[in-house]
């Protein structure tokens, strides 16, 4: 998601800049991205250029100058669309609107050259509040809501410039909105949620999770298919293959199929994963039952068992265990060999252990207990492993044998 933000961040810089050099060079094609188009005011171009350095900044996840930079970027966009707002709303005129650079495009009689919209300033505005709300980490759903806003406006322009429908982006003269700055508004709005991958939009579309993978199946067909068949009905009926109330009929009729087979896939797809777990949990409560079975089992045993994980930390210390070795499973359990047996049988066990959790070999080790009343007993520890339901070592169970005093006199002969 990181690489997203930074991503989106250079694209609306590079849009910026092309801005500027259009007006510089007076190339009204590469001031609007589109040839006639409404180009992207000079101040807009800068505040855009300064939002793009404070996602980056934002993305960066740096607490150093770098963060700074980034705040003061944001601020300073923010400043620039207060200023433009104040303009319009107060028709007041500071000078700035062609301080940098001069607009030979937009006629005085209709509009102040150089003054950005109403509509631009206000998805400016809003994109520089939640970047610095973003940036002190305050009310992430006010950000959420603010970039969102933000990026629709920039998104609703676009949609009305790829169908021709004017009146999603120009009102004018107040409420006109560029290519490139609709664009430009777009990406930072998804830079800006994506800047911030542990929390709203973003950690849901990156969540491992049934949730975070319906949404990236569904949420691109059902932002992007009903953009395509918008462009493909008026397509049709701007050549006259169909009148224009049947492409509308056939648009509506088209979208319902397609939000209907979305909405089937993923009912289809809850319904499998449902089922998926209901057998999981099936498979978990046998699994626990039996585990509660073996445990008792091991409680009731005259045996000394004990288990190891894969790094040789003690597990499972049944009572057997307790009164051989003369150790509370509470003083066991989570120690390694060394931390639970005496120096030499810590040495055997660990040495015997080795082979038994990297090879999955199973071994036999002779020790010697030492008793509380101050005798020793000979026993064998017999070492098996434990593997996983992948067929991986992941353990080692350990199961105690004393032997009679005359074996064991038997087997030191």
């Amino acid at each position: 998601m990181l690489s997203i933000a930074r991503g989106t961040a250079a694209a609306t810089m590079v849009l910026a800049l092309a801005a500027l050099v259009g007006f510089a060079i007076r190339s009204q094609s590469l001031a609007s991205i589109l040839p006639g188009g409404i180009t992207m005011k000079p101040n807009t171009a800068i505040a855009v250029f300064f939002l793009g350095i404070a996602v980056r900044s934002l993305a960066s996840r740096s607490l150093g100058p770098r963060r700074q930079v980034g705040r003061f970027a944001a601020l300073f966009a923010l400043a620039i669309a207060s200023t433009s707002l104040l303009e319009r709303v107060f028709d007041w005129n500071p000078g700035i609107d062609q301080i940098v650079l001069s607009d030979p495009w937009t006629d005085p009689a209709s509009s102040v050259p150089g003054r950005p919209s109403v509509v631009t300033v206000t998805g400016l505005g809003l994109l520089s509040t939640a970047i610095l709300l973003a940036d002190a980490m305050l009310a992430h759903t006010l950000v959420q809501a603010m970039a969102i806003a933000a990026g629709s406006i920039g998104g609703l322009a676009l949609i009305g410039y790829a169908v021709d429908a004017e009146a999603l982006y120009g009102i004018r003269p107040y409420a006109s909105l560029g290519p490139g700055t609709a664009l430009s508004l777009l990406l930072l709005a998804m830079g800006t949620l994506a800047a911030v991958p542990e929390r709203g939009v973003a950690s849901l579309v990156a969540a491992d999770s049934i949730g975070g993978a319906l949404t990236r199946r569904l949420v691109p067909i059902a932002v992007g298919v009903p953009f395509v068949l918008v462009g493909a009905a008026q397509a049709a009926a701007e050549r006259g293959f169909v009148r224009g109330e049947v492409a509308t009929a056939m648009l509506v009729v088209s979208l319902a199929a397609v939000m209907g087979a979305v909405v089937l896939h993923a009912a289809g797809s809850i319904h499998r994963l449902d089922g998926a777990r209901a057998r999981v949990d099936a498979m978990l409560r046998d699994a626990t039952s039996r585990v509660r079975h073996l445990s008792a089992v091991l409680d009731a045993s005259s045996i000394a068992v004990v288990s190891f994980d894969g790094l040789g930390r003690v597990v499972t210390w049944n009572p057997a265990a307790e009164r051989a070795f003369g150790r509370r499973a509470s003083g066991a359990v989570g120690r390694r060999t060394s931390e639970v047996f005496g120096p030499e049988t810590a040495r055997a066990v660990a040495n015997a252990l080795e082979p038994v959790l990297r090879r999955g070999e199973s071994r036999r080790v002779q020790i010697q207990i030492d008793r509380a009343d101050g005798s020793r007993v000979e026993a064998i520890l017999a070492l098996a492993p434990l593997v996983d339901w992948e067929r991986r070592v992941a353990g080692a169970c350990a199961v105690l044998h004393e032997l009679p005093d005359a074996v064991a006199s038997e087997r030191r002969a």
